[in-house]
């Protein structure tokens, strides 16, 4: 086997968890810092999550002027979310 090979795989001698949880710490150590990645995009979750719709089946049998409405947002939830009982 090739000598520089034999260095690959090794770890590093870090703190475990319960060393680190010993301390307060105000900062992540620079050794768990990883630069060279991108940072990962945090979204709001509260107005990201999606909204389940709900469809007053009454409007939908009673025929008065929301029925158009009522049958929009079934047509929508029924492609958008698929239908099930």
């Amino acid at each position: 086997m090739d000598p520089k090979l034999w260095k690959l795989g090794g770890s590093l001698p870090v703190p475990n968890v319960q060393e680190l949880a010993k301390e307060p710490l105000k900062t992540v150590p620079p050794r768990y810092v990883r630069l060279d990645q991108d940072n990962p995009v945090v979204f709001d979750t509260v107005n990201y999550l999606p909204q389940i719709p709900i469809i007053d089946l009454q409007n939908l049998l009673c025929g008065d002027d929301d029925v158009n409405s009522e049958f929009q947002k079934l047509d929508l939830a029924c492609k958008d979310w698929g239908f099930f009982q």
